[in-house]
């Protein structure tokens, strides 16, 4: 796939895609508010439903949120499957700075959830053969029913990453420099240059797909991912071909 944009920009989109919907909140707070209820209402109609979490200060009160609403309102978990979106590579998953860290403590142990209730990258000692092995682990399942994602600050989706190509499937990834940057990883104490990602096809096979956009320095990412161009040099400009996709965005990323 080379570096450039596909053709049709958002009336074309909106003819094909008619359930693609664009909500502009107030601010964060209102964002994770309206993003649990929706989250909520994918697991009140699915019981067993398959969602795949990015991780990071994005959907973090969302999560916290979608937590409390489940308790106070005593929705059943017990039959749900959590997919990790992508990990560090070479970290310990026990580390403070790991997406599996966040998941245990934002998710997973908040909700009591099983072991077997994760389908969660390894993060060391790995080849693409854990591709293999978690994309296995889903496709058992039935597939993602959701997939919940947030916007980098260089148009990343997950792990992947801008550049002259992209890879669709799961895959290991160089990361970009500023990524490398990124806020979770100032406690590693050693430099971080990969990571394991679901890819770009695994994203779009969700039947749904939700993506979050607030927090500061993003507002260059947003506004090119607006114009609904599809462009490698944006991995998120994807989702506008997606044919159920939801994007939340808060007041700061639009100024």
């Amino acid at each position: 796939m080379e570096r450039g944009t596909a053709s049709g920009g958002a009336s074309l989109l909106k003819e094909f895609h008619p359930v693609q919907t664009l909500q502009q909140v107030e601010n964060y707070t209102a964002l994770s508010e309206r993003a649990s209820e929706y989250l909520l209402a994918v697991i009140r109609s699915k019981p067993d439903a398959v969602i795949c979490l990015a991780t990071g200060a994005t959907p973090l009160l969302t999560y916290h949120y979608l937590v409390e609403k489940i308790h106070q309102q005593q929705v059943d978990v017990s039959q749900l499957t959590f997919v990790k979106l992508d990990e560090w590579v070479d970290l310990p998953l026990t580390m403070p700075g790991t997406c599996e860290t966040f998941l245990q403590q934002h998710i997973v142990q908040p909700l009591g959830l099983r072991e077997d209730q994760l389908i969660s990258f390894r993060s060391e000692e790995i080849n693409e053969t854990e591709c293999e092995r978690v994309t296995n682990l889903i496709a058992r399942k039935g597939g993602l029913d959701l997939c919940v994602l947030g916007l980098g600050k260089n148009g990343h989706l997950g792990l992947n990453e801008p550049g002259e190509n992209l890879q669709p499937a799961c895959h290991i990834s160089q990361l970009d420099a500023r990524t490398q940057q990124h806020e979770m990883l100032k406690t590693a104490g050693r430099p971080v240059t990969r990571g394991i990602t679901l890819g770009l096809k695994d994203i779009l096979n969700a039947r749904e797909v939700l993506l979050l956009v607030t927090g500061e320095g993003k507002q260059d990412a947003t506004e090119r991912f607006l114009t609904a161009k599809v462009s490698t040099s944006i991995p998120a400009s994807f989702l506008w071909l997606h044919n159920h996709f939801t994007c939340m965005i808060d007041e700061i990323c639009r100024h």
